[in-house]
């Protein structure tokens, strides 16, 4: 008689020790059995927790051709996108299904799980994109857009502020939570008419410091959000505005106006002299100033009928602007 030693028994190695990181990064572990079984032996396995880590196979089949050398399991570590530290989890075995009645009498608890350690890669981080294209003076808006690296544990604030208000405008800050941190907020830049002829103007999207109880994120400092540059297009030219006269002059003195403008505020005083083409018929003052408090109003100019004791019917005459002049180069 030959004594019988074996037994039947499910190893599983390493049980421990096992690291995989969120970005990916897998282990493996090897289940295999103590003898050769009568009938293939189906052990089911599953992580205990898919958010940390995952299995690539439902079960593992060991028979007669791979009982000694076994099945290898990859554990794949999977990013939670939150900031959780290393975190445990176990890749568990089931109950092992067999028609070999030695293995079919094993349980659950016959074969090992393995413990899996998930290093978390995620960290707090507030991401900026580029601008769509310039902001103009006739209100012409660019975008961008602000998210955040991973899911906060409460709503992150982050104050906005546009360097040069005459050039630009922004909404007062952007809040990102659980709903939208991975879409982000788009941030509509509005560009601002100065009435100067300036140029196209630089100006910047100034994000500030971020706030909030997820004590990652309100440990940012404003340095750690990226400002925006921006370039508000000038659409500003010098131009002269001459409204219609309101009606014609009379001989006994009646008189007509007109109103004169500027399209842009001047850097300096704008002065346009006039002159009546006839002044038997009708006489205006010599010249209206234009400067940065009138620009836009205008002046009105009074043009009066004069009386030439002629019985010679009704007369057109011209009232004549001369040559602008002024230490603005542009209108002048």
């Amino acid at each position: 008689t030959n004594e019988d030693l074996d037994l039947a028994a499910i190893i599983v190695t390493p049980t421990t020790g096992l690291v995989t990181d969120e970005s990916g990064a897998a282990d493996t572990f090897v289940i295999r059995l103590a003898n050769q079984p009568s009938a293939p032996v189906t052990i089911p396995i599953q992580s205990n927790n898919t958010v940390e880590g995952t299995v690539d196979a439902t079960e593992v089949v060991l028979d007669a051709t791979n009982w000694n050398d076994g099945v290898t399991v990859t554990v794949t570590g999977v990013d939670d996108d939150v900031i959780d530290g290393n975190v445990f989890f176990a890749v568990l075995t089931g109950d092992p299904t067999s028609s070999d009645a030695n293995y079919a009498a094993l349980d659950d608890g016959d074969a090992s799980d393995v413990l899996v350690t998930n290093l978390d890669l995620d960290s707090a981080a507030i991401h900026v994109s580029a601008i769509s294209g310039n902001t103009r003076e006739d209100g012409t808006t660019a975008t961008f857009t602000i998210s955040l690296a991973t899911l906060p544990a409460a709503p992150v604030t982050i104050p906005l502020n546009s360097s040069d208000g005459g050039e630009g405008t922004v909404p007062a800050d952007v809040q990102l939570d659980s709903s939208n941190w991975d879409t982000g907020v788009t941030v509509t830049v509005t560009g601002i008419d100065d009435d100067l002829i300036d140029g196209d103007i630089t100006y910047t999207v100034v994000t500030g410091d971020p706030t909030s109880s997820d004590g990652n994120y309100d440990a940012l400092v404003a340095g750690d959000v990226v400002d925006v540059s921006v370039v508000n297009e000038d659409l500003d030219t010098a131009a002269v505005h001459v409204t219609a006269i309101s009606g014609n002059t009379k001989e006994d003195g009646t008189t007509a106006s007109f109103i004169v403008t500027l399209s842009s505020q001047p850097a300096a005083a704008v002065t346009i002299p006039l002159s009546s083409s006839d002044t038997s018929e009708g006489t205006v003052p010599t010249d209206v100033q234009l400067d940065s408090t009138n620009w836009d109003t205008g002046v009105t100019v009074n043009v009066t009928g004069v009386d030439d004791d002629a019985i010679d019917g009704d007369i057109t005459y011209t009232i004549e602007t001369g040559d602008p002049t002024s230490s603005d180069g542009n209108y002048d």
